[in-house]
């Protein structure tokens, strides 16, 4: 009985041995974990497993399937006293790992002491965030994961120009692998007389602020929205800026140049009616979403070529948004007849995977893949409006452990 049952040991082990050592079933396994986390506990088994795991192509894959968890947002929203005030909201339902990781995080913003608070920027899960205090603004980093490490201030600012009219001045990030970030100083000047816009690239190194690129370029017609007024985002060495009503305007940090990128051909024979928001989108291509104001519908386009024509888009989804908040009964009556509702975009995922809205008083967040839409936040303070809405996902990639020799 002992030998058999060995026996069954010997080749229950040589079964799961060919199983687990061959990559391809192994990668199959590895996508079914769901989590990041999951990925990372896997890594540490075995070099083996850090390969498998590890891998670009499979974390393409895994990507896919798994788009980085959304924990939650913070939304940001300015009083008629003229004052900023940054809160988070989870994201609910969570399953039981990740409602832990923000049980254990520390989210909130109340801790330092500020007369006025707004978020600028966050990713991989560290957050820019602007304090009014001492008469002074003071611009830093918050790691909501990482409690401990408390607001890490940056530098000195460049200072403003009085004479000059400043359509944006924010700060803006990027990855630069192994969970490393990069900081930008990037503000925007336009001369109304000359129809001409100006701008700066400050990029932060060795505890400075210095300038990366400048340029200066013809424009007219500006496209700002009511409560956004430029939809922007960096990726590579790129500043994406939706910015005027016939095309997105492109900086190269690199070359101190300026291109554009046509709106596809619909937008551009109807018109630019509505609400747009640029994101980033794989491969270095752009995602835009746009909400139809005539038609309360939402299209999300994907643009993937590197000439800048208007034949290059892709429309990738089309959802009604009359239908789905109908369906969530916070609108008081949905026929025809209704005046249509004013609609923003706060916030746009990778890809267009996701969209924060408001419309009829609330905060909405549309899970574009399922067409599932849910109400997050509703507005019940007259003398406050809705700012922005920066959402905080898990960090991708993960970081993996490094297994000693």
């Amino acid at each position: 009985m002992e030998r058999e049952k060995s026996t069954l040991a010997a080749a229950s082990a040589a079964a799961i041995s060919v199983v687990l050592g061959d990559c391809d079933l192994l990668a199959e396994i590895f996508l079914r974990l769901g989590l990041p986390t999951d990925l990372v506990r896997a890594a540490a088994v075995c070099r083996r497993w850090l390969r498998a795991a590890s891998d670009p192509a499979f974390l393409r894959c895994f990507r896919d399937v798994h788009p980085p968890r959304l924990l939650g947002f913070y939304l940001t929203t300015f009083s008629t006293d003229q004052r900023f005030r940054a809160d988070f909201v989870p994201m609910l339902p969570q399953p039981p790992e990740l409602a832990a990781v923000v049980r254990r995080g520390g989210f909130g913003l109340d801790s330092y002491v500020s007369r006025s608070t707004r978020v600028m920027d966050s990713r991989d899960c560290r957050v820019v965030v602007n304090l009014f205090r001492d008469g002074d603004f003071t611009y830093g980093v918050h790691s909501p994961l990482h409690p401990a490490r408390g607001f890490v201030t940056f530098p000195q600012l460049p200072a403003m120009d009085g004479r000059k009219i400043y359509i944006f001045r924010e700060i803006i990030s990027r990855e630069c692998g192994h969970g490393r970030l990069s900081y930008f100083w990037f503000e925007l000047d336009y001369s109304g007389k000359e129809e001409k816009v100006t701008a700066r690239v400050y990029k932060l190194q060795d505890d400075a602020w210095s300038l990366q690129t400048s340029a200066t370029t013809q424009i007219s017609r500006f496209y700002s929205s009511t409560l956004n007024v430029l939809s922007t985002f960096l990726v590579d060495d790129k500043i994406y800026m939706g910015i005027t009503v016939h095309y997105i305007l492109v900086l190269d940090l690199m070359s101190s140049t300026f291109s554009t990128i046509k709106y596809p051909e619909t937008m551009a024979r109807e018109g630019l009616n509505g609400e747009i928001m640029l994101a980033r989108a794989d491969c270095s291509g752009v995602c835009l979403v746009h909400v139809d104001v005539s038609e309360i519908q939402l299209h999300v386009w994907l643009h993937s070529g590197c000439d800048g024509n208007a034949g290059d888009w892709l429309l990738v989804n089309t959802i009604s948004l009359r239908d789905l908040c109908a369906n969530l009964k916070i609108s008081n009556s949905t026929t025809e007849d209704d005046d249509d509702p004013d609609v923003f975009i706060h916030a746009v995922g990778d890809n267009g995977e996701f969209v924060f809205l408001q419309m009829y008083g609330c905060v909405l967040y549309l899970d574009v893949r399922s067409s599932a839409m849910q109400k997050v936040y509703g507005v019940t303070d007259r003398n406050a409006r809705v700012s922005s809405t920066h959402p905080l996902l898990m960090a991708w990639p993960p970081v993996f452990p490094v297994l000693k020799e």
